[in-house]
């Protein structure tokens, strides 16, 4: 089963509130609309006493946005809200909450503050949110509401480590941005953890796709006029911009049967499609097929971007990493049924040497040449 998420959609975090977060009520419309595409909507509620040690009113002499320590946490002090049935508590008055089945309130005790809305921020206690979806047979969870880069970003990173397969919608979302790019960073830490960031619109068009074919990794699907290929059972796919200290690009070479020819790749593949490993994360995968495919070990990857190779034929979004510190451990080659040829190509002529494997009749995958602008530029 799949749930819906509401994050604090408050009051206090709207318009003339507290602590209010910018557009913060303009997300509700699409909020609505979506929650007719769950059978299971829960809530999650900031209900704090007013004596909270969040609030910098309660530190005489503090400031608001100051960070302190409280029971053992670094805290921030944030301004007097979300206090326990006052108004500022309440939901936002155009949030539709008929389909709402159950409401978990956080923040409730006054010595930690809670921004996730599974645990406190010391994962000393539970709200009972994540018992209940598993209650549910909730498999997957779809979040949205306020912030971006602080509830929502707990929760969904609490999401993956209750083991949910877990989807940010983004633009349900809103940020506090309390330093400029706070947002942006929030999405990629919830991204390199495993989450994966939606459209609403994908979500949309999701509910209303009719499946033609159904394979291990893969569906065709039908929405509206279009056919496509979709992946449903893997956390994302990679590919990896790699160069040695010799200042070499990282190649491989495999016959690929949908073309009938050897094809010159980044090394690449599926994240989260090994049995127990469902959820795994993105940048973890992209070291595992690295040294699978190569041989080299990375000591750190590093997002570069995201995009999809085919959008008119298939749904799926490719993940680039740049791989550093390399380390060779072994031969690679991927397993017994790939056969995979490792090239090591200079920099220098790298594109000239590109051109003469295509002569002698293979193709060259266009990412290597997203690759070597990665590396280059």
């Amino acid at each position: 089963m799949k749930a819906l998420v509401l994050v604090d959609l408050q009051n206090d975090f709207g318009p003339g509130g507290a602590l209010p977060v910018p557009e913060g009520d303009a997300i509700v419309p699409l909020i609505n609309q979506l929650q007719k595409q769950f059978q299971l909507v829960v809530a999650t509620q900031d209900w704090h006493p007013s004596t909270h040690g969040s609030f910098a009113a309660n530190h005489p002499g503090s400031k608001r946005g100051e960070t302190i320590q409280l029971n053992g946490l670094p805290q921030i002090l944030w301004p007097i809200h979300c206090v326990q049935n006052t108004p500022g508590a309440e939901f936002l008055h155009t949030l539709d909450r008929t389909g709402i089945e159950m409401i978990f309130q956080k923040g409730t005790d006054s010595g930690i503050d809670s921004y996730s809305g599974f645990f406190d921020n010391g994962h000393r206690k539970s709200t009972g949110l994540g018992d209940y979806l598993k209650s549910k047979s909730v498999e997957e969870v779809y979040i949205v509401g306020l912030a971006t880069d602080y509830c929502v970003k707990f929760t969904a990173l609490d999401s993956v480590q209750l083991g949910f397969k877990t989807f940010l919608i983004q633009d349900a979302c809103r940020g506090v941005d309390l330093k400029p790019g706070d947002t942006a960073s929030a999405v990629d830490e919830m991204r390199r953890a495993g989450v994966r960031i939606l459209k609403s619109s994908e979500v949309m068009a999701g509910a209303a796709m009719e499946v033609l074919y159904r394979g291990k990794h893969i569906q065709m699907v039908r929405l509206g006029n279009w056919e496509f290929a979709h992946r449903p059972e893997i956390s994302g796919i990679v590919a990896i911009v790699a160069a040695t200290a010799e200042d070499e690009i990282l190649l491989v070479e495999q016959f690929r049967p949908p073309v009938g020819k050897y094809v010159l790749e980044l090394p690449a593949g599926l994240a989260g499609d090994l049995a127990g490993s469902e959820k795994e994360d993105l940048a973890e995968a992209a070291k595992r097929e690295l040294l699978e495919e190569t041989g080299y070990q990375a000591g750190q990857m590093t997002l570069l971007t995201e995009g999809p190779p085919s959008a008119g034929i298939a749904s799926e979004v490719v993940t680039f990493f740049r791989a550093d510190h390399l380390r060779s451990v072994g031969c690679g080659g991927g397993d017994h049924s790939e056969n995979i040829i490792v090239h090591k190509v200079p920099l220098a002529n790298a594109v000239a040497w590109l051109e003469t494997q295509r002569q002698s009749g293979k193709l060259v995958d266009p990412k290597v040449f997203a690759g070597l602008f990665f590396l280059t530029k």
